[in-house]
């Protein structure tokens, strides 16, 4: 056969071959259907037709039917580890970051190619580990949160101060703040109630060099130096009048009202109390800086969400064509921006103008050094275990018995043997 001839050839057996490749995609799509899980990331009288005509332009494309649920976070664990057990319910779901490997370790959830979704490069790192187990993926990022410092600057000008690069500035800015408005008036913080606690006092832990765990994942770390120096800060917010005695007791909600309400000049929040503001207090003067930096530099929290498909479902190729469309460019961008009022967990998302403006480029910056906690099976039992020991500091300081009962180290060491428990299950 001449050259030409198997040019012909070639271009024949091409044509058949993706003929035979568009029929097999179109069977596969037709009649599909698959059942996506999500959490309420936006008020329903916007999400709710979001989803709508989202669902409706996914099946015009592709034939496929999503059957979307709405679950609350109160009842997100059940549902989802109901369904890692039966293997029914559910196709592909929203989990939270710290979930991602929980669910991962129960071998219940579908290891993810990532290179099917962009590759590793395309989304941002802290993120793309939450969806790690063990060196393999078993989620795509969809979603991210960290947290920066938001000030009032009317607050901060009458003190005369300027916004801290540093925990010692934020410590002499509070100070000036507390001359000019009176005590507690300086920052608001988490307390016992906030189910959230580690996430305010990890990122002063990593600014001061210090770390949860070690490399290996094997044992706790928090309890030594660094940690206890992270520790006595977050304390000293309180014990130096900073903070109110009472924000020794607010869950997050409460310190986040605290500063948009006017009444405190800082607070430690994250994008979504942006809608906060624009709702409760839209006159509010403020300002959002990167957190400050501690001796090592400056530190930050990753949290975030992302897309999971069950181990057991039948379709896991509509799956991964649902998250691939959720996470093109448009609507990615569009769901975090008039939505969420999250972070996209893709690199790419943040090339849109309205992540170049503002605020936004702190948020960005902050993500770009953020943290995520060890990817663990055990990880509930590790936070567990530090929370209840930061809650029963917080106490112990409230009610005068702090040091007589050994201070923050005594404190630290005993959440670090749980700890330590709770990594030797996971080996």
């Amino acid at each position: 056969m001449d050259v030409r001839g198997m040019t012909r050839f070639a271009a024949v057996a091409l044509t058949a071959a993706l003929a035979m490749t568009l029929a097999a995609g179109a069977a596969l799509a037709q009649g599909t259907e698959i059942t996506f899980w999500l959490m309420p990331n936006a008020a329903d009288v916007i999400h709710v037709p979001w989803l709508d005509q989202k669902v409706e332009e996914f099946y015009r494309e592709t034939g496929i039917r999503v059957r979307y649920e709405i679950i609350g976070w109160d009842q997100a664990w059940s549902r989802i580890t109901t369904a890692l057990i039966t293997g029914e319910g559910v196709d592909v779901f929203q989990a939270g970051t710290t979930w991602n490997p929980q669910f991962a370790a129960t071998g219940a959830v579908a290891e993810i190619d990532i290179d099917k979704f962009g590759g590793a490069g395309a989304f941002m790192e802290a993120n793309l580990i939450s969806t790690t187990y063990k060196g393999k993926y078993y989620g795509v990022p969809w979603f991210a949160e960290t947290r920066a410092l938001f000030y009032n600057k009317d607050m901060f000008a009458a003190a005369g101060v300027e916004p801290p690069q540093t925990y010692d500035e934020l410590v002499e800015v509070g100070r000036r703040i507390v001359e000019t408005f009176g005590e507690g008036s300086a920052i608001a913080i988490a307390g016992t109630n906030a189910w959230d606690l580690i996430h305010n006092w990890a990122i002063i832990l990593w600014a001061y060099g210090g770390d949860l765990v070690d490399a290996q994942g094997r044992r706790a770390v928090f309890n030594g130096p660094a940690g206890v120096q992270a520790m006595e800060y977050y304390v000293d917010l309180v014990r130096r009048g900073l903070a109110s005695r009472a924000t020794a007791e607010y869950n997050q909600p409460q310190a986040d009202a605290a500063f948009i309400n006017g009444n405190v000049a800082m607070a430690f929040m994250g994008p979504w109390n942006i809608a906060d503001i624009e709702v409760e207090n839209p006159g509010l003067n403020y300002g959002v800086v990167e957190p400050p930096a501690g001796p090592t530099g400056r530190a930050a929290f990753s949290g975030g969400s992302n897309l999971v498909i069950l181990g057991a479902s039948r379709n896991k190729a509509a799956a991964e064509e649902w998250i691939r469309f959720l996470l093109r460019h448009e609507n990615l961008v569009s769901y975090t921006r008039d939505l969420s009022k999250m972070l996209p967990a893709k690199v790419d998302a943040f090339n849109d103008p309205y992540y170049e403006t503002g605020v936004w480029q702190v948020f960005r910056r902050g993500l770009s050094y953020a943290t995520a906690y060890p990817p663990l099976g055990v990880w509930g039992d590790v936070e567990n275990a530090i929370v209840a020991e930061f809650r029963n500091i917080l106490t112990a300081y409230v009610e005068g018995s702090l040091e007589r009962q050994g201070g923050v180290q005594a404190f630290l060491n005993r959440a670090a043997q749980r700890v330590d428990e709770a990594l030797a299950r996971e080996r």
